[in-house]
């Protein structure tokens, strides 16, 4: 159950004024109730270019959403998203359009939440209405000030889909020998077989979303298919080195030797503990140098953060794998509150992964801007 409200108010000033201050976090903090702060800009360094990330605290002081920006038209129409809103947060867009009207502009910004359950979307879109109704009324009386924005920067252009079923063959290849490691170790009973299902999963569940059978609204789904054959590169070697007695990389020697650990009587403990030590090497080791070495292979003259976005967005890839990994789990191999948290809330479960085992949503957020530093250093 989706809440929606639309919420107009007229300014008298130039659609650049407006801009400047509806998506600047300190002209925000003039006339929002929720005060707005910057935790990371987006390419060119601003807070208004798609990419940019910003943290929402809403009255009271105990709530706090991160939002980034996905999407800009200057000076027409900003998009952003809420990604980090806890667990009871399913969904949280909002859009504004500066439309030109006689004597000034008028902003119209649009939003929709859903949240679980269900009847507290529209008690909190009610509650979140009035506070924007509020800070419109504000902003209303700051359109005399005469700061001006700079300069707006140019629309960095669109991914080429060009070789786009070159890239979905790639993956594709990827994901068959994903299948056929996980195949192997399930015919030969060896509990590593659990972590080699998951990244497999992972792999498919990113083909869909670049490819259409999952609508994740990517812009750049070139962009995530080629990261799949990069991220394999430091999967297959560490897995290589570790099958032969070579020398492996120390997340990876952590995580597959905890896949290896049997527990008769708490099964599903060497479980959990192996798949989140292969999580960690994955997200904390390999992420950041995988962003970076494809950007400079593929993308050298873009910025990284322009892919932001699509990288936020696809946080359901992980959680979609992880529900059918766990479909794939015998019962004694899986905590007893995974079940109940997925019927009642996907994200509760997520939720609770992260505060007894490892936050999945947080290390990936770093994990981007890590990559980002590999980037800036080079």
């Amino acid at each position: 159950m989706t809440a929606t409200f639309t919420l107009r108010q007229q300014l008298r000033c130039t659609p650049e004024a407006a801009w400047h201050l509806l998506t600047d976090p300190d002209q925000m903090c003039r006339w929002s109730s929720a005060p707005i702060s910057l935790i990371s800009p987006g390419p060119h360094d601003r807070p208004d270019t798609a990419g940019a990330l910003r943290k929402v605290t809403l009255p009271g002081g105990r709530v706090r959403l991160r939002e980034v920006v996905e999407h800009t038209e200057f000076p027409r129409v900003f998009r952003y998203r809420v990604y980090s809103g806890g667990p009871l947060l399913l969904d949280h867009r909002g859009e504004q359009r500066i439309v030109a009207v006689p004597g000034g502009v008028e902003i119209r910004w649009r939003v929709d939440m859903s949240l679980f359950p269900p009847p507290l979307s529209h008690v909190m879109a009610r509650r979140i209405r009035q506070e924007v109704r509020r800070s419109l009324e504000v902003m209303a009386t700051l359109v005399d000030d005469p700061t001006t924005p700079a300069s707006f920067p140019a629309s960095p252009p669109p991914s080429s889909a060009a070789d786009l079923d070159d890239l979905v063959s790639t993956a594709l290849e990827i994901r068959g020998l994903q299948q056929k490691i996980a195949d192997e170790w399930a015919g030969a009973d060896d509990p590593k077989q659990w972590f080699a299902r998951v990244y497999q999963y992972v792999t498919e569940t990113m083909i869909d979303a670049a490819t259409g059978p999952l609508d994740l609204g990517l812009d750049h789904p070139d962009w995530v298919l080629a990261l799949i054959p990069v991220f394999h590169e430091y999967y297959a070697r560490n897995l290589d080195a570790y099958r032969d007695g070579g020398d492996v990389e120390e997340p990876w020697q952590v995580a597959w030797s905890t896949c290896e650990i049997v527990d008769p009587d708490k099964p599903h403990l060497p479980v959990m503990k192996g798949l989140l030590a292969g999580v960690s090497a994955h997200i904390d080791a390999d992420l950041p140098r995988a962003l970076a070495q494809l950007h400079r292979q593929r993308y050298p003259e873009r910025d990284l953060r322009e892919f932001r976005p699509d990288y936020l967005r696809l946080a359901p890839v992980f959680t979609l794998a992880s529900d059918r990994l766990l479909a794939d789990l015998p019962r004694s191999h899986k905590p007893w509150w995974t079940g109940l948290a997925g019927r009642l809330n996907p994200q509760m479960r997520d939720a609770l992964l992260a505060r007894n085992g490892y936050d999945v949503a947080r290390h990936r957020v770093r994990a981007f801007d890590r990559a980002v530093g590999l980037l800036s250093t080079t």
